[in-house]
């Protein structure tokens, strides 16, 4: 297996809790190295994609993994120009498990600007934006243009990646599916799916865990010991390989 000194990961609470570990902390156990998890709560595809872009580039002795959300999210961003927003803040992520806050571009977590993130829950004025606007179309093509837009990246970087999907690539709706299903085939097409862990494109970790009889501590979140089944059969024998996919 690949010695690494570093696993940078992404993606939403079921990458970085507050309460237990999650797969990330099991494989950064297992590598033996340095865990910079930079997955918050509520995340969806477009703050992702804006994280993996505005941190450092990845060393040589760095393995980069990213587990994609749900499609059906909506991520804002907050500042001054939009003071309704800001006073939307108690429908905000609890992103350190005590208190609704937005997060900045450094990570930090602050009341006044930032990233709004709450997941795929219509709360607040997000209820209007999936009442009137949403089409799950949209987003679906939306987190696949995303994932083809992030491979081509760390492609050109040469980076160390493997990805990995809470729900199926071509399953991505979480809450809201109207039922239209005119997705844009092109998109998917386009996705390097050897890039995934086995069965990304009909299999989930939440519903794969849910197979396998694993408990939830509450109905989003599965125990750490899902987390761990999935990290050994999963995301590690393609951890083997990530270095010579290319």
């Amino acid at each position: 297996m690949p010695k690494y000194q570093k696993l940078v990961v992404y993606g939403c609470s079921l990458t970085k809790d507050n309460y237990i570990d999650t797969w990330a902390d099991r494989l950064s156990s297992i590598l033996d190295c340095r865990l910079i998890n930079y997955a918050e709560r509520g995340a969806g595809y477009t703050y992702i994609m804006q994280k993996v872009l505005s941190t450092p580039m990845p060393d040589n002795d760095t393995l980069s993994v990213i587990m994609w959300p749900s499609a059906d999210r909506f991520d804002l961003y907050v500042n001054s120009a939009t003071p309704h927003l800001q006073n939307d803040i108690a429908q905000a992520s609890w992103l350190d498990g005590k208190s609704p806050a937005f997060v900045g571009y450094n990570g930090e977590y602050i009341k006044d600007r930032g990233w709004y993130i709450n997941g795929a829950v219509p709360r607040g004025y997000k209820n209007t934006y999936y009442k009137y606007f949403y089409n799950q179309t949209f987003h679906v093509n939306q987190a696949w243009a995303t994932i083809v837009a992030v491979q081509h990246y760390y492609k050109s970087i040469g980076a160390d990646y493997i990805m990995c999907n809470s729900y199926p690539l071509q399953n991505l709706i979480q809450y809201h599916n109207d039922g239209v299903n005119d997705f844009n085939h092109q998109l998917y097409d386009k996705i390097d799916l050897t890039r995934f862990v086995e069965q990304a494109d009909s299999k989930g970790f939440v519903g794969l865990v849910k197979e396998q009889g694993f408990e939830f501590f509450n109905p989003h979140y599965p125990i750490s010991a899902a987390h761990k089944w999935y990290v050994d059969h999963y995301i590690l024998p393609k951890v083997t390989n990530a270095n010579s996919l290319y």
